[in-house]
């Protein structure tokens, strides 16, 4: 999702530490200041092959993948 990459430097994969998705969050925004803001505006979060509306109390691992995803505005 490239509006996302704009606070990455343009990296698609970045890494983050958290027990839980909001955690998750919390680093990328530490890392990449408005990231988290963005990330919290409405998007979703692919884990494990499904897709989470609010992921942000979900418990993670060290080594799991989160596709964030913006949300879809339109008719």
């Amino acid at each position: 999702m490239s509006q996302h990459r704009a606070f990455t430097g343009g990296e698609a994969v970045v890494r983050a530490n958290g027990a839980t998705v909001g955690q998750v969050i919390n680093d990328l925004e530490a890392n990449y200041p408005g990231l988290g803001s963005a990330l919290r505006a409405g998007s979703s979060a692919g884990i494990g092959g499904e897709i989470h509306a609010e992921p942000e109390y979900l418990k993670v691992a060290s080594d799991t993948e989160i596709y964030f995803l913006a949300p879809v505005v339109g008719g």
